[in-house]
């Protein structure tokens, strides 16, 4: 139970930090209309936000607790990471060509991506591992069933043995 607490946790983390990017990113579109790297904060913007709807639909199906919700949530999750790690290097090379003042923002942006990333890429593991452990359990089940079910078979042959026998007597 703690383990999932602590992924939900783990992704609602990395939801509000990529919604304080995106607004951050805003604020820079709005503020500095002269930049000429606006285009690069207007893209962000709706990386961003295509980051949080995606975490938000993912988070949403894993606690569906459907057939397919983990692997749902891990496509999910790996599409996310790769759209933030291409962000990442693009603000890398816009930040050499940016003003001075920007350097700071470009500086915390790269962090908290990485950040993100990282938490996102140990969430997929868990869920990766969980689901590993989860199969061994359930392959384990049906091997003890198998013998389970030759027992009954067995038994309700000699059920029937015992009913042919006692007809015959009578």
């Amino acid at each position: 139970m703690k383990k999932v607490q602590k992924k939900d946790n783990s992704i609602k983390d990395s939801i509000s930090k990529l919604f304080i990017l995106r607004d951050s990113c805003q604020g820079t579109c709005m503020t500095q209309e002269d930049n000429p790297n606006i285009i690069w904060f207007e893209g962000a913007t709706v990386i961003l936000q295509q980051g949080v709807d995606t975490l938000k639909s993912a988070k949403q199906k894993l606690d569906s607790g459907d057939k397919d919700a983990n692997k749902l949530f891990r496509s999910k999750v790996k599409e996310t990471i790769s759209k933030l790690m291409v962000l990442q290097r693009s603000a890398v090379v816009t930040r050499s060509d940016d003003l001075a003042e920007n350097v700071i923002w470009f500086e915390g942006a790269e962090y908290m991506i990485s950040d993100v990333t990282n938490q996102l890429q140990k969430a997929l593991q868990k869920t990766e591992t969980q689901e590993v452990t989860q199969a061994e359990s359930d392959s384990s089940e049906s091997d003890e069933s198998e013998p389970e079910k030759e027992e009954e078979e067995s038994e309700t042959e000699e059920d029937d043995d015992d009913t042919v026998n006692k007809k015959a007597a009578a």
